[in-house]
């Protein structure tokens, strides 16, 4: 409510599901509607008006909410916006996979009509996949520096006991990388048939 560039950085991950309470979730939601409408941050007393409007709503949930509201809008502490974006994003996650192992339960009891067990390995890698990290991939215009230097870094590497190994891999393996040496094995059987065949021509 007082944050913009918290706000813009959290409100694209935040979801109403993830609040347990019907009021924090109603107050979520009208936040998130009036910035998605206006494109800015709501002040108490419109979100004041709009919890007042609500219909479907009881007295006392509204009573509860606005003094939620007031008790927000009278700290003026200006909390580290670091810490906060951690911990909001600490929050998400722990919600989401919550709330994906729910629904697996769900699914194998045969309470959830719209999803099938299939569905539970999904439900559970987007819920580990929730992050606020932005960098995603990268912009082959804008971080044409990083990818020069990258591809220009010069890494140490641990040479291999087999000087073929070396020459393949250019010197060795750099360090802290995970390597694996794979080859295709042949069936001592199909050795036997082999000579056979080469021995019969």
């Amino acid at each position: 409510m007082r944050n913009e560039s918290y706000t813009r950085k959290v409100l694209p991950f935040l979801l109403e599901e993830y609040f347990v309470s019907e009021n924090d979730r109603t107050l979520f939601k009208e936040i998130k509607s009036f910035i998605l409408k206006y494109n800015n941050l709501p002040t108490y007393d419109a979100l004041v008006i709009e919890i007042d409007s609500l219909r479907n709503i009881k007295e006392e949930q509204v009573k509860t909410i606005t003094d939620t509201l007031k008790e927000l809008s009278e700290d003026k502490i200006d909390t580290n916006i670091d810490w906060l974006s951690d911990s909001t994003e600490k929050f998400c996650q722990e919600k989401a996979i919550y709330n994906a192992i729910m629904k697996s339960i769900d699914v194998m009891n045969n309470k959830n009509s719209t999803l099938t067990k299939g569905a539970i390995p999904q439900l559970l890698s987007d819920a580990l996949s929730v992050s606020f990290d932005p960098n995603v991939g990268h912009d082959y215009l804008e971080q044409y520096d990083y990818r020069y230097e990258y591809y220009h870094r010069v890494l140490e590497k641990i040479p291999f006991d087999l000087e073929f190994f070396n020459k393949i891999t250019r010197g060795g393996v750099p360090k802290k990388t995970l390597n694996i040496a794979l080859a295709g094995c042949v069936h001592p059987s199909t050795k036997v048939k082999i000579r056979y065949r080469k021995k019969h021509k």
